[in-house]
């Protein structure tokens, strides 16, 4: 009746953490997401931080570590947008950076709308879907 949900996650990286909980019964996906979900909470402040005082150390860290992270879930776009600004903080290309790092709390906003949208599929039994 009604459509499934797109969640805009890469597929792939899923099916990769889905093989090591086959069975879904630790709940490995459901943890993981929420380990980002708290990880952006925990990041985007700081991030804002870093680009409000022009820190490249600090922009090219929080870009290090969420590309990393992004990339696990399947938010292949903000891992992508996270290289970007790693890259031109580590250049100390700070106006660029800055720029890269508003792209980046978009994509971020965007991620983690997939990732609720995900954990809400799992929590939601097949039979109901």
């Amino acid at each position: 009746m009604n459509a499934p949900l797109q969640c805009h996650l890469d597929a792939e990286a899923l099916a990769r953490l889905s093989e090591l909980d086959p069975t879904g019964q630790s709940r490995l996906l459901k943890r993981l997401l929420s380990a980002f979900e708290k990880s952006l909470d925990r990041m985007v402040p700081q991030l804002e931080q870093a680009r409000d005082a022009a820190d490249a150390p600090a922009m090219h860290l929080m870009a290090h570590t969420l590309k990393s992270s992004s990339a696990t879930v399947g938010a292949m776009v903000l891992s992508r947008q996270c290289a970007l600004v790693e890259d031109l903080a580590r250049q100390n290309r700070l106006a660029e950076a800055a720029g890269g790092v508003q792209q980046m709390l978009l994509e971020a906003a965007a991620a983690r709308e997939a990732v609720r949208c995900l954990a809400l599929q799992l929590d939601t039994p097949a039979s109901a879907a």
